[in-house]
C-alpha cells in the first residue's frame, strides 16, 4: 500500500494505491489546517486507513508515501507524521524530484507541485500537446507540449474565493453556490450573481484556451481538474477531458519514478 497526500490551501486529499497502479483506490478528503501537529495528523490519516481497511478488508502494510503541497507550513508536519508513525522517509515532490517532464520556467523552485504532478500525469497518459485548466483555491492553467516541456502557464483566483470575496466586500450581494442558472440574462439579483460567475468563468477558461493556442499557433488536448471542474466541464463550448483524479495519479507517477 502507498500513500499520497495532494495538500492545498483549503483541503487535502489521501490517496491510497496499490503497487503499480496510478489510480488510486480510494480517496478521502480533510481540512487542511496549517496548524495541525504531526500527532494530529497521524490520527486523521489512521482514522481513514482504519475506514479503508474495514470495507476494503486490505491488511497490507504501508511501504511508502509522498506529498504535493502549496501550504509550505505543513511540509514538515507532513514529514515528522509520516517517519514517526509510519517509518518511511515520504517523498516531497518538488522540481528537484526526478521527472519524466522538462520544466521551463524562469524560477523552478517557485512552481506549485501540483502543477508539476498534473503536468506529469498528462504527458505519461496523453503525451501529446495539452492544457491543464486545475480550478482549485486558485485556478491554474498549464501549458505541456508533445515533447515534454511544461512551458509556463496562467494562475488566477480560484472560483471559491472570488465568490467569497463578493459577498464579504459588498453590503447588498450575497454568498452563492455554484451552479447554471437557467439564462445568462438574469432578472433578480441572486440569479444575476450566478449567471456572473458560472458563465463568467466559462467565458474566460474558453477564452485563455484561445489565446494559449493563437500564441503557440496550434490545437492544444484541454484537460480539467480540481473541485469546481466537474460543474463548469460539461458547459464549455470547447471539447475538454474532465480528469478529477488527475493531481492524484500525478503524485504516484512521480513516487514511482524517484523509487527506481
Amino acid at each position: 500500500m502507498i500513500l499520497g497526500f495532494d495538500i492545498g490551501n483549503t483541503n487535502t486529499t489521501l490517496g491510497i494505491y496499490r503497487e503499480g497502479d496510478a489510480v488510486p483506490v480510494q480517496m478521502y478528503r480533510y481540512t487542511s489546517c496549517r496548524h495541525a501537529t504531526s500527532d494530529e495528523l497521524a490520527v486523521t490519516v489512521n482514522s481513514f486507513l482504519s475506514l479503508y481497511r474495514n470495507v476494503s478488508k486490505d491488511d497490507s502494510e504501508v511501504k511508502g508515501a509522498a506529498y504535493s503541497t502549496v501550504v509550505t507550513d505543513l511540509t514538515g508536519t507532513y514529514r515528522n507524521m509520516l517517519r514517526d508513525y509510519f517509518t518511511m522517509d515520504p517523498l516531497e515532490i518538488n522540481c528537484t524530484s526526478k521527472l519524466g517532464i522538462t520544466i521551463r520556467y524562469d524560477n523552478p523552485e517557485l512552481l506549485g507541485p501540483d502543477r508539476i504532478v498534473n503536468a506529469e500525469a498528462v504527458f505519461a497518459e496523453h503525451g501529446t500537446d495539452a492544457i491543464i485548466i486545475d480550478m482549485g483555491t486558485a485556478t491554474t492553467i498549464s501549458v505541456v507540449t508533445a515533447d515534454g516541456i511544461l512551458n509556463g502557464g496562467v494562475i488566477g483566483p480560484g472560483i471559491g474565493i472570488a465568490i467569497n470575496a463578493l459577498a464579504e466586500g459588498t453590503s447588498r450581494l450575497h454568498k452563492i453556490d455554484l451552479e447554471k442558472p437557467e439564462q445568462v440574462i438574469a432578472y433578480n439579483t441572486t440569479d444575476a450573481i450566478k449567471s456572473g460567475f458560472f458563465y463568467g468563468w466559462l467565458s474566460m477558461i474558453e477564452g485563455m484556451v484561445k489565446r494559449i493556442e493563437d500564441q503557440c499557433g496550434r490545437t492544444f488536448l484541454v484537460i480539467t481538474t480540481g473541485g469546481f471542474s466537474t460543474v463548469l466541464s460539461p458547459h464549455l463550448r470547447i471539447d475538454v477531458l474532465n480528469d478529477p483524479a488527475l493531481t492524484m495519479k500525478g503524485i504516484k507517477y512521480v513516487f514511482d519514478r524517484n523509487r527506481l
